[in-house]
């Protein structure tokens, strides 16, 4: 049996929830944050009185920088996910594209300081 209703999309053409334009202003700013998160770090490393990039600091002094600048930079990531989850709940099928990006972002930068650590922590 064929039905004469056609579906209406779950969001009207043109309108975008809120969460969408939250979500990839989200996806925005993680280049920002970026440099933060470097400023950040450096930041740390010269206030416990070591060089960046230096093996001389204790394995807690690098473990503490890395943490907190992971942190800084997944502020970004956090809310393009949280914000794409609710336009797709709101029934938004794009806030799909922010959250993937978020999650890609927030992993590869995981994978990246953990290998990085990982690899001087060896080197040494």
């Amino acid at each position: 049996m064929s039905s004469s209703k056609q579906e209406q999309p779950l969001v009207p053409t043109g309108q975008q929830t809120p969460w969408l334009t939250r979500a990839w202003i989200g996806v925005a700013l993680v280049p920002v944050f970026f440099f933060v998160a470097f400023a950040v770090g450096e930041g740390l490393y010269s206030m416990l009185g070591y060089e960046a990039g230096t093996a001389e600091a204790p394995g807690w002094t690098i473990a503490v920088v890395s943490a907190v600048t992971l942190a800084v930079v997944v502020v970004p990531c956090f809310f393009a996910i949280h914000y794409g989850r609710r336009a797709m709940k709101a029934g938004d099928l794009r806030g799909r594209v922010p959250l993937i990006i978020g999650w890609v972002v927030a992993a590869g930068w995981f994978v990246l300081t953990v290998v990085s650590e990982v690899g001087d922590f060896v080197r040494r």
